[in-house]
């Protein structure tokens, strides 16, 4: 699985026709206090190959602070996927998490997103006090 797009955005959603539509998507959140607990949505596209198909993906991000110390790991429900009915059909599978997140203080956070413990993306999310 390759992470085609990982972003943290105000909203995203997957359409009835298939398409993902990402909203607002941003790298930094001003908050009044510290520590803080943020919402924020992480949207992610996954192209799926066909080494993919019929193996158990386990998903997860890691939350991690400036120095890579983890704060929080959350794992996302395993997914298999089958081989497209047609050939040569691209096959994608997209993951929107909105996530409730507690930040201690202000820094780079980065949202670190693995598959089968390989890391496929990461996102950054600088948190500061305003």
């Amino acid at each position: 699985m390759i992470a085609t797009i990982a972003v943290i955005a105000e909203r995203a959603e997957v359409r009835s026709d298939g398409k993902l539509d990402v909203v607002g998507v941003y790298n930094c959140r001003f908050t009044p206090n510290l520590p803080a607990k943020l919402d924020v949505t992480l949207a992610i596209r996954f192209d799926i190959e066909p080494l993919d198909y019929g193996v158990h993906q386990n998903i997860s991000v890691h939350i991690m602070d400036e120095d890579g110390n983890e704060m929080v790991n959350l794992r996302a429900t395993p997914v298999t996927f089958e081989s497209p009915r047609r050939a040569g059909l691209p096959l994608a599978y997209d993951l929107i998490l909105p996530l409730s997140v507690g930040f201690p203080n202000d820094g780079t956070w980065t949202f670190d997103v693995r598959v089968n413990e390989k890391a496929v993306a990461r996102v950054p999310l600088r948190v500061e006090r305003r």
